[in-house]
Formats: structure tokens, sequence, C-alpha cells
């Protein structure tokens, strides 16, 4: 795994790392703006992980993203689980 820092959440699935490389969230699946429970599926994420040192695992691409698992230090259960926990994940 690999440590980075967070920039900012773009949306509920997505976010801004080091050189502006956006990456997305692994198996999580949040309404796109305009849609109902986009603002609290960005609240959420914004509040685990903008600003914050991470782990992440490249487990694919999507739009030329890096699709991520993504965990904090010190912590078991990643932030993928905790967003479909929270009801956006399959």
């Amino acid at each position: 795994m690999k440590k980075i820092t967070v920039k900012k959440v773009r949306d509920g699935d997505t976010f801004k790392g080091p050189r502006d490389r956006f990456y997305r969230l692994a198996e999580a699946y949040a309404p796109e703006r305009g849609q109902k429970g986009y603002k609290k599926a960005k609240k959420a994420l914004k509040e685990m992980i903008e600003g914050e040192q991470v782990y992440i695992q490249v487990v694919g691409k999507s739009y030329n993203r890096p699709v991520v698992k993504v965990r904090l230090p010190g912590e078991k259960r990643t932030i993928n689980e905790k967003m479909k926990r929270a009801g956006f994940g399959e």
C-alpha cells in the first residue's frame, strides 16, 4: 500500500491526491451532482479523509483514474467499507 495525502474530496466516491491526480473509491457508488444524496455522500467522505494521510491500494482503473481501496493509518476497516455501510456501495 502507498501512503498519500488527500487534497480535496470531489464527490462521494472521488478525491484528489498528490500532483492533482484523481482517485476513485472501489466498491463505492455515490450519487452524482444533482442526484438525491449527493451532498450527504460528499460530506461523509470529506469528513473521513479530506486533508488526511491515507494508505491506498490500486485495484483497477476507471476513466483513466486509479480505482483504490483506502485505509486510514491504524484502522482495520477501509474507507470503502465505511462508505458502503453508510449506504454508498453495493
